[in-house]
């Protein structure tokens, strides 16, 4: 891009005039440094047919070269592109009055040649004119007005060429008006020139529009940038602030369905796991959403049965499909795959959700059917169907169909988009087809296991009872816990005492490194964000660096920024999110205490 357009780019207000001539000055300096070289050696081969004419033609021939060194001398040593951005009007002016020499010295071939020609010549001089003056409609055709005075030049010295051939005796008409031909072409070759300007501004406007509709689409690149991360950080704030007390409820509903109920306080607390329930798969579907965004779903693909997948999908959102009286149904699939289990479930439990969601009468089937080398794992449902025009806007950020309302129970609009993500993190697409008031099929594929590949079968999950892993039967294992929510100290303190731990709950890192100097933990677990700028994991590192030993670590954590997520991501620690169902804190507590 050029200076000029460099410039124009700077702000979108109208091209002027002046930013116009600028380039059209520029355009014409360049092609008259080019063609310089062209028209010397034209000039010394025009001399050397011409050799008969004798001192005359070598006297114009020295002209020819002076005018053109003196062109070179101007664009070596007197020409710059600062002379043209501040006096544009004057470098024009500057480059007619360059150019009238060059014109006249041409025109004055005629004047010359026509006393002494032979018949041969004047022909030859007619076409070396004609030549250099339509060469002009390429050099000079970006800013018409030079080439305007070239031509008048040319014309006036050949007008009183014409004057002078008619004064001498001669008896050969066709010499004397050959200049006036020469008039007559020039002007013709002119109209071709104002043509090529008209073709140079149109090109220069629409180069100066291209680059401010660049500059604006960079304006507008960085503002969707700013809003998507102010909208990352937004979001982020916002999750780890919700799911503080989140977490803590349900810590204190776990305490609380220990205790002894009577049926109406057991039907109130079904209901309030409900609304936890609710509330904790939009957090999760945010958190999915962050990490996807972050870049740090590694996949760990292995051997296993996708019945597997399939059956815990089912156990865990299957009560959703009664509560709206759906049939659910799954059909067993008896085919190991290979890929990473965790993201096939987070991709299954968003799909089936999406399914239910959008379900009102009829049901929902989930089921496989082989493809050569590969599993296509499906999701029937009998809902309304997708208009063909959004089919591919579902996948989109926050997109809900059929939800003006913003029903909450209707989720965040996250769930297809974080599935199409991790499909195609593990190699696999979703794809959809739909018919309008039928229902719709969404389907992706997975890899076939080795026809000898064993599948590796989870084992049933540890009971949160047996939970004095890493103690004794006389000393259980003691747990320090650094968070700087008092709710969540005290509910996790309580529940973790009531699993059978010794606990002992702080605030701060120096709270924890007091508490391990009087008795070494068996294990930590540390909220990520602590108060002051404290970083749990931080925590952990300064934890086992004072008691000599690697401790068994939880880092649990409500954040939801895609960096941060990122950093805590790259420690050698087991990380969980906020809200952490207490038997999969138990369980995860259970695994690190056995390690």
């Amino acid at each position: 891009m050029s200076a000029a357009s460099t410039a124009i780019s700077a702000h979108d207000e109208p091209i002027s005039e002046r930013e116009v001539l600028i380039e059209q000055v520029r355009i014409v300096y360049r092609t008259v440094g080019r063609a310089g070289w062209t028209m010397m050696f034209l000039s010394i081969f025009v001399a050397a047919v011409l050799h008969d004419q004798g001192l005359p033609i070598l006297i114009w021939l020295a002209v020819q070269i002076a005018l053109k060194l003196a062109t070179f001398a101007e664009m070596r040593w007197f020409f710059s592109e600062d002379s043209i951005e501040r006096n544009p009007e004057g470098m024009a002016r500057r480059l007619i009055l360059s150019q009238m020499p060059h014109a006249a010295g041409w025109a004055s071939l005629i004047w010359l040649v026509a006393p002494h020609a032979t018949p041969g010549e004047i022909p030859f001089v007619m076409v070396i004119l004609a030549g250099a003056v339509s060469g002009g409609v390429t050099t000079y055709g970006a800013l018409p007005r030079v080439h305007a005075a070239y031509i008048a030049t040319f014309a006036l010295v050949q007008l009183m060429t014409f004057i002078y051939l008619r004064a001498i005796p001669g008896d050969d008409p066709y010499i004397q008006y050959a200049p006036l031909l020469s008039i007559v072409f020039g002007i013709g070759i002119f109209m071709n020139t104002r043509i090529a300007g008209q073709s140079y501004r149109q090109s220069i406007l629409l180069r100066f529009t291209n680059a401010q509709l660049v500059h604006r689409l960079e304006k507008e690149v960085r503002s969707a940038e700013a809003a998507d991360a102010a909208k990352s950080t937004f979001l982020a704030a916002a999750s780890h602030d919700l799911r503080q007390p989140i977490h803590a409820l349900g810590l204190f509903l776990a305490l609380l369905d220990g205790s002894r109920l009577n049926a109406a306080q057991r039907e109130t607390l079904g209901l309030a796991r409900s609304a936890l329930r609710a509330s904790s798969e939009m957090l999760d579907a945010l958190l999915d959403f962050s990490r996807a965004e972050a870049g740090v779903i590694v996949p760990r693909p292995r051997t296993f049965p996708i019945n597997e997948a399939l059956r815990q999908v089912e156990e865990e959102i299957g009560i959703t499909a009664d509560e709206k009286k759906l049939f659910y149904r799954t059909r067993d699939c008896d085919a190991m795959v290979e890929a990473d289990p965790g993201l096939v479930k987070i991709i299954l439990h968003n799909l089936v959700s999406n399914a239910i969601r959008y379900t009102t009468t009829g049901g929902v089937l989930i089921g496989c059917r082989r493809r050569g080398a590969r599993i296509m794992v499906e999701v029937w449902d009998s809902g309304e169907g997708i208009p063909a025009d959004q089919r591919e806007a579902i996948f989109s950020d926050f997109v809900q169909l059929g939800n003006p309302e913003r029903d909450h129970r209707k989720g965040l609009g996250l769930g297809l988009a974080i599935a199409r993500r991790l499909a195609r993190l593990i190699g696999s697409e979703i794809t959809l087809a739909s018919i309008e008031g039928r229902g719709s099929v969404f389907r992706f594929a997975l890899p076939l296991a080795p026809a000898d590949a064993d599948g590796i079968a989870g084992g049933a999950p540890s009971e949160p009872g047996r939970a004095l892993a890493g103690g004794t039967a006389r000393s259980p294992a003691h747990i320090l816990v650094i968070d700087d929510d008092e709710t969540i100290r005290i509910g996790l303190g309580a529940l973790l005492r009531h699993a059978g731990y010794s606990v002992d709950t702080v605030e701060t890192i120096a709270e924890g490194q007091d508490s391990a100097r009087k008795h070494v933990p068996d294990l930590l677990i540390c909220d990520l964000r602590l108060r002051a700028g404290e970083d749990g994991a931080e925590a952990i590192r300064l934890l086992r660096a004072q008691s000599g030993r690697r401790i068994g670590a939880l880092l649990i954590t409500g954040e939801t920024h895609p960096a941060r997520i990122a950093e805590a991501a790259r420690e050698d620690i087991e990380i969980l999110y906020k809200p952490t169902p207490p038997d999969r804190l138990l369980e995860a507590i259970v695994r690190e205490l056995s390690r």
